[in-house]
């Protein structure tokens, strides 16, 4: 007995293997073409097989055997179309339809129209309804969940995810907010520092709670030296929170905190260093491989309309 056969269903064709059936040997097509039955089976030519069934939901059927999993379509409309017929060929299901609708291979040489669900887009909505699709896969003897256990398996989900929220304990969540805030200080500090138009800090972290001291490279003397700038205050501001606990986010996450910052800014540049000796501190080098271009300022701010005005007048 060959293992191609051809499936016939009124105006459809579908080609499939016998092995591919016969692997689920508790559906009906895995009994019919089971070894033991094959003086039971009658087909129409050769390896042809007719079934009165509907050739488009049979698409679905053969779906199952192919990959073990039940493909629910989106249903978007009650629409039906009348039966029609299968048939089976040496391991192969051909479908041929009477519509003119275009046609494509499926994924073993069959053939099948393209209708919306179906992979193409020549028919807006299916030509069968859900209840249909669950009497026909009733009729084939495949396993599906019903709507109930659906609706179950959904809600386990839901509830699993929410579970895995709520796990987080008081004090991990204190950890992560403070993870979170230490990482938009530095790229606040960072934006500080560009729109100054420097390029490079030095911050240093102390373990013993001391406030951060920071320092542009090179300095700029009217911003250091000036301990009333408002730069100078505003960095101040930002990294005060972060006195000691600087230190501990980086000792334990220094390589995701950078992995972070060079994706949020991606011309940055992050060195960082644990000098020897007391107090124990970590110095944080970042800087922007970029250049101030003065034509993309202008175009990107106010000054705009200015630069369109200057050009029309010349």
């Amino acid at each position: 007995m060959s293992d191609e056969l051809n499936e016939q269903m009124n105006n459809m064709s579908y080609e499939t293997f016998r092995s591919t059936l016969t692997a689920y040997p508790d559906t009906l097509l895995g009994i019919m073409f089971s070894e033991r039955n094959k003086e039971m089976l009658h087909p129409t030519n050769v390896n042809e097989y007719f079934f009165d069934r509907d050739g488009y939901i049979f698409r679905y059927i053969l779906q199952y055997y192919r990959t073990g999993q039940v493909h629910w379509p989106e249903f978007s409309s009650p629409y039906q179309v009348n039966n029609s017929s299968i048939d089976l060929v040496q391991g192969v299901t051909k479908t041929f339809t009477s519509s003119p609708s275009p046609s494509s291979n499926n994924l073993e040489g069959g053939r099948m129209d393209n209708l919306a669900g179906f992979g193409g887009t020549s028919c807006p909505t299916l030509p069968f309804t859900r209840a249909e699709l669950e009497q026909e896969l009733l009729f084939f003897l495949i396993p599906t969940k019903s709507d109930d256990d659906l609706i179950e398996s959904l809600l386990h989900e839901e509830t699993s995810s929410i579970n895995s929220t709520q796990s987080l304990t008081f004090a991990n969540k204190a950890v992560v907010d403070n993870v979170n805030g230490f990482l938009y200080a530095l790229k606040e500090v960072m934006y500080c520092v560009a729109s100054l138009f420097e390029k490079k800090i030095m911050i240093t972290f102390y373990h013993d709670r001391q406030q951060p001291i920071f320092k542009l490279i090179p300095p700029n003397p009217n911003i250091i030296v000036n301990e009333l700038a408002p730069f100078n205050e505003k960095i101040k501001n930002i990294l005060i929170p972060y006195a000691g606990v600087g230190y501990t986010l980086l000792m334990n996450f220094e390589n995701e905190i950078e992995a972070w910052m060079k994706e949020e800014i991606k011309e940055l540049k992050w060195t960082m260093e644990k000098p020897g000796g007391l107090p124990n501190r970590f110095v944080l080098h970042l800087n922007f491989n970029d250049k101030f271009l003065k034509q993309q300022i202008l175009k990107n701010s106010l000054l705009a309309k200015e630069v369109q005005a200057e050009v029309e007048v010349e």
